[in-house]
């Protein structure tokens, strides 16, 4: 095993004696360059150099790059060394489909604290328009006095909706206008706070 450490900035040039490139080790992500292309470098990868002889090491980051590797004639497969830990972990017995996963990550960038609204007995009431600019809104059911609202679309009513009691919150992770109907005989109250992108 090599151990690399490279400033700020700084490039290395290394020699490619061997095919397999495993990076074991890093403070943090870097650039592999080579006959004129260039790769991340990242923990866990296995860079197959077969027709390399020389790569740089570049590290773009702001901070010093600490980095472990070997470089093998051999192909080395990894596995988890004991520490990942898989919480109600589902078990699957076969794929019959392909599953295509779109995963996305936003970051707000505002939080309104909106008024809270009061909700008539047995009605249903918009209690936010829509937004294209709402990243995620959190409706609180604060009803001094034990009451179910279901939240839901337009058509939310005593039998649709989602259920939420006193105390409950209603997380809705988009843009879309929400409802919401009051289930009990009484005044019931929802809080509001939206996340703006």
């Amino acid at each position: 095993m090599s151990k690399l450490t490279l400033a700020s900035g700084s490039v290395r040039t290394l020699q490619v004696t061997k095919r397999w490139f495993n990076l074991l080790n890093a403070s943090h992500p870097f650039a592999i360059r080579f006959n004129h292309d260039e790769v991340v470098g990242m923990v866990g990868r296995q860079y197959d150099f077969a027709d390399i002889k020389r790569i740089e090491i570049h590290n773009t980051g702001d901070d010093e790059l600490h980095i472990e590797y070997e470089i093998a004639n051999i192909h080395i497969t990894s596995v988890a060394d004991g520490n990942v830990k898989i919480v109600n972990s589902i078990n699957v017995e076969r794929i019959e489909d392909e599953v295509n996963v779109i995963a996305r990550t936003e970051i707000g960038q505002e939080i309104n604290t909106l008024n809270d609204i009061e909700i008539q007995p047995h009605s249903s009431q918009l209690i936010i328009n829509a937004s294209a600019n709402r990243a995620e809104l959190m409706a609180k059911n604060i009803s001094a006095t034990p009451a179910v609202l279901r939240f839901g679309g337009a058509q939310v009513s005593n039998s649709n909706g989602i259920p939420v009691v006193q105390n409950g919150t209603f997380v809705l992770s988009n843009g879309a206008a929400l409802y919401a109907y009051n289930t009990s005989d009484r005044v019931a109250k929802v809080s509001l706070l939206e996340v703006m992108q």
